[in-house]
């Protein structure tokens, strides 16, 4: 990926040091590319010593790449844990203030509890486990 992105870098600032269109290139003698050729000639130089590493060089260029970041399965069912865990109290808490107050029953805001903390919890651990840890 890194050679791909040095390679198109490398072309576009020699196309764009020459700064010369496709048709005037093709219609234009090789007089009036030489007075443009030392900034061309400098670039592909650079580019060239860019492109052609040693082995030795590409080889600790690679080791010294980032990790790859993926996330092993103990950490995916941790976080969806914890996300279900604090989904279930959120979702109940909710649905309990949701529900509000039902006019002089025994249990003001059970059935919006009992409704919301599993959907908190489904919530939570999907969340949980796709962005937490």
């Amino acid at each position: 990926m890194r050679f791909l992105r040095t390679a198109l870098t490398v072309l576009v600032l020699v196309v764009l040091s020459t700064g010369v269109s496709a048709q005037r290139l093709a219609s234009s003698p090789s007089s009036h590319r030489s007075a443009q050729a030392p900034i061309a000639s400098a670039v592909s130089v650079q580019a060239l010593s860019k492109l052609q590493l040693d082995p030795m060089a590409r080889a600790q260029e690679q080791r010294q790449a980032p990790p790859d970041r993926r996330r092993g399965p103990g950490r995916i069912v941790l976080g969806a844990a914890v996300g279900a865990t604090a989904g279930f109290f959120a979702g109940g808490y909710l649905g309990a203030w949701i529900s509000g107050d039902c006019g002089g029953c025994d249990d003001p805001g059970l059935m919006g509890a009992v409704i919301g903390a599993p959907i908190g919890a489904v919530a939570g651990g999907i969340l949980g486990g796709k962005f937490l840890f």
